[in-house]
């Protein structure tokens, strides 16, 4: 992994930085629609608990979205895909509710569509972005993904409360349209260097057992993807089904759990950015990590007896740790990347972090009409104590 940093002398760090941000608004889109915006029109709309549990499916294209990554990084340029895909995800959000039986079909096509817009995103970042940014980038791309999230969820949910839905699928597919158009004046990414399909295999099994003494190798980092995210995976989609059983109205949901929530959460990435630039990514894991797992505890507690100033008060708690946790994460991952590859590497780390997200939305309906809300959510905490186990493995120097 010792291998040069592809940082282009024309490019200045501010401008891969804010290009970076803006990207990251592209892709936090159309999760802001899949994660926040879909539940609760779902269970607005008289769905069971198990029905928006299922919306996990929708997350099986972010894990197997390597497969397909060789392409985008042979083809043309992260700009022109993320534009491309930014109309397409547009185009099917603004028909909306207007799908009726065909809704879940209509939103794999955007989930595939947005984790395609990853791949090429995510490779112009690791290609583009000096490691000493690592940290930085990773608090400012978190940041533009929840802003995004923040307008696409909660803002669409509070607009369908105050208007309908229909205004609110069709201001989705016009904020869509317009990221694409103002991405494509985004500096472009460098093509790949053609490589056979050997030459690729090659190429990732060296990385994928390559030793490195007193850190995490490409198969840690791929287990350290998997689990340090699992616990908020498994705990966030019955947050906003949370809120609604505990007496709280659509209008709270958008206002206050998704839109000011995003928000924190935004505010928290910026935070843990620096705190992973000054601290390191160790430190970055056990503090940030740690209070991310906390905040799964704090939900569970005021689940035995919900009220509405306690609910929304577990929500400011759980989205500012959201994002501090975030930027650790990006941090690692961008670190075991190298820069060989790096759209290929960094869509495997990412489907693996995909993969646990899938798994836990999948049970999390059924887990919760099992045991209740709270020890679901005790148990959520729980599942993120491994990660922090491997900290000590983790490069822990200053910009790591």
């Amino acid at each position: 992994m010792n291998e040069p940093h592809a940082h282009p002398p024309a490019l200045t760090t501010r401008e891969t930085l804010t290009a970076a941000t803006v990207l990251a608004v592209a892709s936090g889109l159309p999760m802001g629609v899949l994660s926040e915006f879909l539940p609760v029109y779902l269970k607005a709309n008289g769905a069971s608990l198990a029905l928006v549990g299922a919306l996990g499916a929708l997350w099986t294209p972010y894990t197997f979205k390597a497969a397909w990554s060789p392409v985008v990084e042979r083809v043309g340029h992260a700009r022109r895909w993320t534009a491309a895909l930014s109309l397409g995800i547009g185009g099917v959000c603004a028909v909306g509710g207007g799908w009726g039986e065909w809704l879940f079909p209509a939103f794999f096509v955007v989930a595939v569509l947005s984790a395609t817009q990853d791949v090429a995103i995510d490779g112009w970042v690791v290609s583009l972005v000096a490691p000493a940014d690592h940290g930085r980038a990773s608090g400012l791309r978190a940041a533009g993904y929840r802003v995004a999230m923040a307008l696409t969820g909660g803002g669409a949910v509070w607009l369908a409360a105050r208007t309908s839905w229909d205004l609110a699928w069709a201001a989705i597919g016009a904020f869509a349209v317009a990221v694409g158009l103002v991405s494509l004046r985004m500096p472009a990414a460098p093509l790949a260097v053609g490589l056979s399909v050997a030459e690729y295999a090659r190429g990732l099994g060296r990385w994928l057992v390559e030793r490195r003494e007193g850190q995490l190798g490409a198969l840690g980092a791929l287990l350290f993807a998997l689990s340090f995210k699992l616990g908020d995976a498994a705990m966030a989609p019955m947050v906003k089904p949370f809120w609604l059983d505990a007496g709280l109205s659509v209008e709270d949901v958008g206002l206050y759990s998704v839109l000011l929530g995003s928000g924190l959460t935004a505010v928290g990435a910026l935070v843990g950015g620096e705190v992973v630039s000054r601290l390191g990514n160790r430190a970055g894991i056990l503090w940030l990590g740690g209070a991310q797992a906390l905040s799964n505890v704090v939900y569970a507690a005021v689940a035995l007896a919900p009220t509405r100033g306690a609910v929304i008060g577990a929500g400011v708690v759980e989205s500012i740790t959201q994002g501090l946790g975030t930027a650790p994460l990006f941090a690692v991952l961008m670190a075991a990347c190298g820069t060989s590859q790096p759209t290929v590497r960094y869509a495997l780390l990412t489907a693996a972090a995909a993969l646990s997200r899938t798994i836990a939305s999948l049970i999390s309906g059924v887990a919760t009409e099992s045991m209740g809300y709270p020890t679901w959510f005790f148990l959520t905490a729980l599942l993120a104590v491994p990660a922090l186990g491997m900290a000590p493995w983790v490069a822990g120097g200053r910009r790591a």
